[in-house]
């Protein structure tokens, strides 16, 4: 009876229909993350303030994260695992997939509301954490909100 029983459920499995991950681009419109957002936006970028792009990619294969510092200095990575860990809190990986830090992967954790998001972790793929609970560990400062800026 036992081996009938798993043999059943192994019928099962077979028949339900494969899980598969949404489009990244998808799920970022989906949490009202995709454009521009600027702790001031009423301020240009500048390393003090820089505008973080979140947008579909070029080739509508997937998403990704630009961050631009000035208007010849921006940084893109690459979007993926992107999902929701609870109400108002959402979770992907940055990768970068040029540049010095080639490769290098972020696992983020962010706060989400209608009109801001703020970064509470951040661990990199070398295992450096970067923010944690919502403290930048380089120098003890609380991480800024991030606004939504005028498209």
């Amino acid at each position: 009876m036992r081996h009938a029983s798993a043999a059943a459920l192994a019928a099962l499995v077979a028949l339900a229909p494969a899980a598969h991950a949404q489009d990244p681009g998808n799920m970022l419109a989906e949490f009202g993350i995709l454009g521009r957002w600027a702790a001031d936006c009423g301020r240009p970028a500048a390393s003090n303030n820089p505008h973080i792009v979140f947008e579909r990619s070029a080739d509508g294969s997937g998403a990704q994260y630009r961050v631009i510092f000035t208007p010849n200095n921006a940084t893109v990575r690459s979007i993926d695992n992107v999902r929701v860990l609870r109400e108002g809190t959402i979770a992907m990986r940055f990768t970068t997939p040029t540049g010095a830090t080639t490769g290098l992967a972020f696992d983020i954790t962010m706060l989400k509301e209608p009109a801001r998001y703020k970064v509470i972790g951040s661990v990199g793929s070398d295992g450096k954490v970067y923010i944690k609970d919502g403290i930048v560990v380089a120098d003890g400062r609380p991480n800024p909100w991030q606004n939504k800026c005028p498209d």
